[in-house]
């Protein structure tokens, strides 16, 4: 490669390092620190850089500057899960070094890497070492220390990549919870994977994977023909560049694109604005007509439209969305399993963005999801330590209601919360009471092992049952209930306990929540049990204790 690294290059390298990650996803969701069937670091990483990558390669911008931001705003809505967040910071510290500049040098891009690192760490409220921002920080300083000037690209990124696996390979010794897991860092690892592929381009060889490459639509055309009436309208999409000889983009205000769209009957409107770009869907029977208006405010860097009365399949033809009712809260929470949906939703849940384990919600669907509702305030819960990241990135993007994250960890606990809701209160006491709740709810989760391994100074054993209670490993058994009841005997003060809420998954048995139901009796007579199908894939069991 040339000296100077140009926007068109940039987005060849992403694009490289993100088809050597997604070959690698899966090798990297096994370096899970418990050895449970749910690992998704890689999956997280790859879906949020996969969104960059092809930002990168589809937009025709060859100015560096330009360029980079537009593939790291792209990260940044598709970041799922806190190593994905992670990586999409790092680009758009990489994209803010870079700002106004046509092409960098190679240290020029050191210099970016080290921005990257240092926005990568500013989103994460107590940074730990020996993770994914460790691997990061080292060998972006020690890469930038031993550039001369005769370094080339591929000198600096060979040079990164040593500093990177020296720094991976010793993130045991920083966490503990590592070393006893026998494993490295996952993030590191893939952010590793990411700056190989990287190497990888600039060495001539081009990756193939999957990821990038477009999935053809399979189109039900017997669904519309020459006799056909146009029921259900266009689904149109676009990405609107708001241009300064045409407005101010600071600040022009979203309302102007709602308002219209309204005004022309517009249904299922979501519109999202980041600094220069607005990006909308809605459905209309008069694309035409949002297109020409819109074009007084910019230009478009992409636009789709889809007949909806043409059936990708039964599941795909959109159908008009109810008339959204103002309110002043709503409450917006993460599952999976149609029965922990529907729980929710009886509950009070506004809307439930169905994720979780191994499918981690992104930045863009919490937005999404903000856009479908009309409330001043939206409790958000996130139900899985690894979502809570990019709830918070959400909430920083949207500025049409007051977003609350109230940092629920688990299903249980996020259960537990909404069903105390009170309204009747002040914002500040009931986020106070949400927090409380959050935090006098303990969750004892069962699966099994993907692994031998020790955790917690348990003997885990691969394809056995394992239960994990506030995030420590209890109990290992072949028996399923026996791993239970096991755990069950190791809770603090399990005696005190109160009330058991159990959330089935599709392969609980009646039998086990009875025997477990005996033994609870015998700590303590007053006990509640409640029974819910949850219908979770992975985790036979989810169950909050109070």
């Amino acid at each position: 490669m040339k000296d100077l690294i140009d926007g068109i290059d940039f987005s060849n390298l992403v694009a490289n390092g993100a088809k050597n990650l997604a070959n690698e996803k899966d090798r990297i969701n096994a370096l899970n620190v418990f050895p449970v069937p749910d690992g998704d670091t890689g999956s997280n990483m790859s879906m949020t850089i996969e969104g960059g990558a092809k930002e990168g390669l589809t937009n025709s911008k060859i100015n560096i500057g330009e360029l980079t931001k537009a593939m790291a705003r792209a990260m940044v809505l598709s970041a799922r899960g806190n190593s994905g967040v992670i990586l999409s910071q790092f680009f758009k510290g990489v994209s803010i070094s870079v700002s106004g500049k046509e092409k960098i040098s190679v240290k020029e891009l050191a210099e970016a890497f080290k921005m990257g690192t240092k926005q990568a760490y500013s989103v994460v409220s107590n940074p730990t070492e020996g993770t994914i921002l460790t691997v990061m920080r080292e060998a972006g300083d020690k890469a930038y220390a031993a550039l001369t000037k005769d370094t080339t690209i591929e000198d600096y990124l060979k040079s990164y990549i040593k500093y990177a696996d020296n720094a991976l390979m010793n993130t045991p010794n920083l966490l503990p919870v590592l070393k006893e897991a026998g494993v490295i860092d996952s993030g590191g690892a893939g952010f590793l994977l990411v700056i190989e592929g990287m190497l990888k381009y600039i060495n001539g060889e081009s990756i193939e994977a999957n990821m990038l490459e477009a999935k053809g639509t399979s189109l039900d055309v017997s669904t519309f023909n020459a006799d056909s009436e146009l029921t259900y309208g266009y689904c149109t999409e676009f990405i609107l560049q708001l241009q300064n000889s045409k407005v101010d983009p600071k600040t022009f205000d979203l309302e102007i694109i709602n308002s219209y769209l309204e005004s022309i009957d517009g249904e299922s409107i979501v519109s999202f604005k980041d600094d220069d770009i607005i990006k909308v869907h809605v459905h209309t029977f008069n694309p035409g007509l949002v297109l020409q208006e819109f074009r007084k405010y910019g230009e478009y860097l992409t636009i789709k439209i889809e007949n909806m009365n043409v059936q990708h399949s039964e599941n795909d033809l959109n159908t008009p969305k109810p008339m959204k009712v103002h309110k002043e809260y709503a409450v917006v929470a993460v599952g999976n399993g149609n029965g922990i949906i529907n729980s929710f939703k009886e509950i009070g849940a506004d809307e439930v963005i169905s994720g979780g384990q191994t499918m981690n919600t992104s930045t863009e669907d919490f937005i999404n999801c903000f856009e479908r509702l009309d409330a001043d305030n939206i409790l958000v819960y996130p139900n899985n330590s690894n979502i809570i990241m990019a709830a918070n990135q959400a909430k920083e993007a949207y500025d049409k209601a007051n977003i609350i994250v109230i940092p629920s960890k688990s299903i249980s606990q996020g259960y537990s919360a909404i069903s105390m809701l009170n309204f009747d209160n002040s914002l500040e006491d009931i986020i106070a009471e949400q927090k409380q709740i959050i935090d006098n709810t303990n969750t004892l989760e069962v699966t099994y092992a993907v692994r031998d391994a020790v955790i917690d100074g348990v003997k885990v054993i691969k394809d056995n049952y394992i239960c994990i209670y506030n995030d420590k490993l209890l109990s290992c058994n072949k028996s399923r209930i026996e791993a239970m009841k096991d755990a069950i005997r190791l809770i603090p003060d399990i005696a005190d306990m109160q009330v058991f809420t159990i959330f089935t998954g599709k392969d609980s048995s009646i039998d086990e929540i009875n025997e477990l139901n005996n033994l609870l009796l015998e700590y303590n007579q007053f006990v509640e049990i409640y029974p819910i199908p949850g219908g979770q894939e992975l985790y036979s069991y989810i169950i909050g204790i109070e």
